[in-house]
């Protein structure tokens, strides 16, 4: 025991310090590189806010040529609910490579080497594709990663979606959810540190009635899967989409909230989903006000409601979120 320094271990994330870009410039700075590898990162939030989306954009930017900055890795992508789209896979993959291609004539480089393998049939060539519908599939994909990860197989980047949608429907008992989560985050969080590949699981959230030191009931809503899976994971993104507005510049965003991270600070990011893709979002000059407030004066960044009279109770994904949170802007 004790016989490895910090330094050596510097050294060695030092080797793997490129992320996987999410296309959203803002994040993607406020995160250091994108997602980074090495690391469980969790997009949390209700149906509907683009965790699916992000899945797909991040499947595809993991494999941008080397040439470029990219990590040219394949994806290893665990579907538990039926939201895997090849259409739109491939639809995102040809934006990034119009995206690359101008970024390449822009810097005067000669492309024809670069893009020899970076087309829409090798970007959906590069997605292993799993359905998985019990927890024993999540158990045997992992084994089988584990073996191509051995045979030096390029599997940079590992999605579960959903991997809460499929405990909280397979598994009654409580404690048994707890204990299965644990035991899959464990083995992979093996499999980034020994592979430098990055994680991405998606979470559900759910209603929370607390009745603590007030006076009517309070409902929350919050991660599924308890507190307990917080603490395996490194990074939580919340997604939800923001209010909508009469200002047509307004709707259509979508809002990142890092909840949890090891590098970033607490703040909100708005982002698109547009038909390319995953993209940076705007919010304009005259609600900036509204939005740029201290992290600190935002206690969460879940719907917050309470159960009185006065304040009907709207569905989960249809209540207003609270607008106190920090949009960082280029």
């Amino acid at each position: 025991m004790f016989k490895r320094p910090a330094l050596d271990l510097w050294k060695v994330e030092s080797d793997y310090h490129v992320g996987i870009p999410t296309f959203c410039k803002d994040l993607d700075l406020t995160l250091g590189s994108g997602i980074a590898l090495g690391l469980i990162t969790e997009l949390c939030g209700p149906s509907g806010s683009g965790k699916t989306q992000f899945c797909l954009q991040l499947s595809v930017s993991v494999q941008i040529p080397g040439a470029l900055g990219g990590l040219e890795g394949r994806v290893a992508y665990l579907d538990s609910k039926y939201g895997f789209s090849t259409k739109r896979l491939r639809e995102m993959g040809r934006a990034c490579i119009e995206h690359c291609s101008k970024l390449t004539r822009a810097r005067s480089k000669k492309s024809e080497g670069i893009f020899a393998g970076f087309t829409e049939e090798s970007i959906l060539d590069n997605v292993l594709f799993a359905q998985v519908q019990t927890t024993s599939h999540i158990f045997e994909a992992i084994a089988e990663l584990q073996s191509k990860l051995f045979q030096r197989e390029k599997i940079r980047l590992i999605i579960i979606d959903s991997l809460s949608f499929l405990i909280r429907n397979t598994i009654t008992s409580a404690y048994e959810r707890v204990q299965c989560a644990y035991e899959i985050l464990t083995l992979l969080h093996k499999l980034t540190h020994r592979f430098a590949c990055a994680v991405v699981i998606t979470n559900d959230v759910m209603a929370s009635v607390s009745n603590a030191d007030t006076a009517g009931e309070e409902t929350l809503i919050v991660p599924a899967l308890g507190s307990s899976h917080s603490h395996k994971i490194n990074q939580r993104i919340v997604l939800d989409r923001m209010e909508s507005s009469d200002d047509p510049l307004h709707d259509g965003l979508y809002v990142a909230s890092i909840e949890k991270s090891l590098f970033a600070p607490r703040v909100s990011i708005p982002f698109r989903i547009q038909r390319e893709g995953i993209r940076s979002g705007r919010v304009p000059a005259h609600n900036r006000g509204k939005c740029l407030l201290p992290a600190s004066s935002s206690q969460s960044n879940f719907i917050t409601r309470k159960s009185t009279s006065d304040s009907p109770q709207g569905s989960l994904e249809g209540g207003k979120r609270d607008q106190n949170v920090t949009v960082v802007t280029a």
